[in-house]
């Protein structure tokens, strides 16, 4: 998500961010997932190639609902596929937040955690407005929340991080200056 929030960020530097941390059997879903989902512009098309890609490195194994006895324990030669199909629904989705994040929800499986990952992702690229007024109305609505004071509260404290942040670097800067007789 922090890579989405760069300036001129797309999907594919989102998708280049997360190849470029990720070790071992995650990398090599990630980068399966992600080729096969260039080869799609529609979601329907692409869920079962999807789970395809990221099946080989899948800790739980075909049937959800019936782990394997691996399920979910670190590996180096596996992943959690949630990742990896959400950056890849991200490419599929074109960066369209409804057609990803109903791409991730139709994908089955851990789909809310996949969608909240797409979800997340897309909103960070394209911001609020992306995300189709009648679904945030509507999630607001039936958790009561208000769903835009948080997120007034947390750019308030970046804010007041950024101010800080600010402060101290011309303190060092002067301190260095002194020292250095600069």
């Amino acid at each position: 998500v922090a890579a989405a929030h760069c300036p001129g960020a797309t999907a594919r530097s989102v998708v280049e961010a997360a190849l470029s941390l990720a070790k071992d059997g995650t990398r090599d879903a990630i980068e399966a997932v992600c080729a096969e989902a260039e080869r799609h512009d529609d979601f329907e098309s692409a869920l079962r190639p999807l789970r395809e890609a990221v099946a080989p490195f899948d800790t739980v194994g075909p049937e959800y609902r019936a782990p394997s006895l691996g399920a979910r324990r670190p590996s180096r030669l596996h992943a959690i596929e949630e990742l990896p199909v959400a950056l890849g629904m991200l490419l599929v989705g074109d960066e369209d937040y409804r057609h990803t994040v109903l791409g991730s929800v139709n994908y089955g499986r851990d789909c809310d955690s996949i969608a909240t990952m797409s979800g997340a992702l897309v909103g960070a690229l394209r911001g609020a407005g992306a995300v189709p007024a009648e679904w945030s109305d509507e999630v607001a609505r039936a958790s009561k929340l208000d769903l835009h004071a948080p997120a007034a509260s947390l750019a308030d404290v970046t804010r007041e991080v950024f101010t800080l942040d600010q402060g101290r670097r011309a303190r060092h800067e002067a301190a260095f200056s002194a020292i250095a007789g600069l």
